[in-house]
């Protein structure tokens, strides 16, 4: 469907429209490489004496036109969708630790972490979410836009904040100069409840400027996304602004200045993100390595086909027609065809599944069971995120994390080793070895953390360290590690399925670690450090087995290690 239901009546925009649908399947190289052929086809008409409209009717509509590209190539659908997923898990991880720094904007302990880390990090998983990568590429072909409220609006906005800040804080100590008591409280009430209320204002306007923004983005030019960066940190010094002020009096005597100053970092975090990603989007700049789609190699290729293989076929077949392609590179290398050549004749490595199953007509109508584990897997994270959700706020995990740990690691084992098809892609690895394989440092983080911990209530409990509260930090300890650990496991998850299954050892470890975090966190959220005598001696016991997962975690991975290691050693020959 057109904007405003209208069919574009110019080369340009049929162009642009079909790039914009087919940046969500494609990658970069392969939109550009579309667009090309579909330019020739223009160029080629009207050598022809055909005019635009003649040649748009001959190739349909580009939702047409997309929707015949994907026929061909279905599979495109499901990488989108594995796409999709990763992004938005990662960018709600990203989201979570920003709400937690500016939650605790109030001492400002977190905000340095939100300006350095928080919001590049934000900004870099929007970025790849809505595949600003190949939209840049696509932009570049037909031009962009650079929309004034990329820049003046959020600045406004924020300014009008920084303003009002200051004035809020002169009325103040004149106020509280010259009333006292009952009067002073009840002006104090009344300045921070309109306050309050000018500040949601401004907030909500931001909200709707960035949720336009984005909508642009994706649906007319990539160079609106600066503006979304800009805006989401003119949101967040709002944001920060307000939770400070509804927690302090305002006629405390505090530096406006320095006050200001820190409360802008994030405004400031946020432009300056947006001016380097303008440099990106608009091209005065190449997109970085990270953001690039990386050449696809043979022994890549080659991965990807006997992954998809063995969806359908066991090892000793997978790798019967990983030979027979194996025996087609050779020669053509050896006649001096060029890798991307032989590559581009093969085709997509779901294609040549495709194509097989096609011809095997038993195969194809064999029952898959995918879908089972998929929903397993599911409900092993929707625990996980639970038992952090019970940790945090109460719930339904609250009453008895440690079996709601046990059931969410063993799940998540189960379904993953289905669903990775660990047995034959071990076989497949012993044939054709990846590039690279899990190292050790994958598992010293979820080890480091829970040695921490461990060390941190040994401490409290046996010197009776009671300096701000002991839960005080265990809390923080928890959840920083529960979301370096929740990156870890996403990028560990990810490398299992597409360069090695032995990253898959780390990837239960680490679930098991995040699942034992927020156990003994509700067990030393009641534990009463100052008047609990023998305190080691009680506690011990109950906090071991609130690592049960942990520790069941680290028998699990080891099982998998071995099965991994006794599959991948050769057969003897007898």
């Amino acid at each position: 469907m057109f904007a405003f239901g209208k069919s574009p009546l110019t080369r340009q925009k049929w162009l642009e429209d079909l790039g914009r649908r087919l940046v969500w399947y494609f990658p970069a190289a392969q939109v550009k490489e579309i667009l090309t052929d579909y330019q020739e086809q223009f160029d080629a008409g009207r050598e022809h004496g055909k005019m635009d409209a003649e040649i748009i009717q001959a190739l349909g509509t580009p939702e047409e036109a997309a929707a015949l590209l994907l026929e061909e190539e279905p599979s495109a659908r499901m990488d989108r969708l594995r796409q999709t997923v990763l992004w938005a898990a990662a960018l709600g991880l990203c989201c979570a630790f920003l709400w937690v720094c500016v939650m605790d904007s109030t001492s400002l302990r977190l905000l340095w972490a939100s300006v350095f880390l928080g919001l590049p990090l934000t900004a870099t998983a929007l970025f790849l979410l809505i595949r600003g990568p190949a939209r840049t590429v696509v932009d570049g072909l037909h031009g962009g836009v650079s929309p004034a409220a990329v820049w003046v609006v959020p600045a406004a906005l924020t300014l009008a904040i920084a303003v009002e800040k200051a004035v809020l804080y002169i009325v103040s100590i004149q106020v509280s100069s010259k009333l006292s008591g009952k009067e002073l409280d009840r002006i104090s009430r009344s300045l921070r409840y309109g306050n309050g209320l000018f500040w949601m204002g401004i907030m909500l306007v931001l909200a709707l400027l960035a949720l336009w923004l984005l909508y642009r983005s994706a649906s007319a030019s990539i160079q609106y996304f600066p503006g979304v960066i800009h805006t989401f940190g003119a949101i967040e010094s709002v944001f920060s602004y307000w939770v400070y002020f509804n927690f302090i009096y305002i006629e405390s005597e505090v530096d406006p200045m320095v006050d200001l100053l820190l409360h802008l970092l994030p405004y400031c975090a946020g432009l300056a993100t947006a001016l380097v990603f303008q440099r990106w989007t608009n091209g005065r700049r190449p997109l970085p390595r990270f953001f690039q789609d990386g050449a696809v190699t043979w022994e890549d290729w080659r991965h990807r086909l006997g992954v998809g293989l063995l969806g359908w076929y066991d090892a000793a077949q997978a790798i019967e027609v990983l030979e027979d392609y194996q025996e087609q590179y050779d020669l053509g290398r050896e006649q001096g065809k060029s890798e991307e050549a032989l590559l581009s004749k093969m085709g997509r490595p779901e294609a040549v599944v495709r194509d097989l199953l096609k011809e095997d007509r038993k195969t194809r109508l064999r029952p898959r069971k995918t879908w089972i584990w998929a929903v397993l897997a599911g409900i092993s994270g929707w625990m996980l995120l639970g038992l952090l959700a019970a940790f945090e706020f109460g719930g339904m995990f609250k009453k008895n994390p440690v079996k709601a740990g046990v059931i969410a690691v063993v799940l998540g084992t189960a379904s993953l080793y289905a669903l990775l098809h660990v047995r034959g892609r071990v076989v497949l690895e012993r044939r054709f070895p990846p590039n690279k394989s899990s190292s050790l440092w994958s598992y010293l983080p979820p080890l480091l953390s829970i040695t921490g911990l461990s060390g941190l209530v040994w401490y409290c409990a046996t010197l009776r360290w009671t300096s701000h509260g002991p839960y005080f930090y265990f809390a923080h300890w928890i959840e920083w590690s529960a979301l370096l650990l929740s990156v870890l496991l996403i990028w560990t998850l990810a490398r299992s399925l597409s360069v090695s299954v032995r990253y898959l050892p780390a990837a239960i470890h680490t679930a098991g670690c995040i699942a034992s975090l927020p156990c003994a966190g509700v067990l030393l959220h009641f534990v009463d450090f100052d008047n609990s005598p023998d305190l080691m001696a009680m506690l011990g016991p109950r906090y071991l087995f609130y690592l049960l997962p942990y520790g069941l975690g680290v028998l699990l991975a080891l099982a998998v290690w071995l099965v991994i290691r006794a599959a991948g050693k050769p057969c003897k020959e007898g």
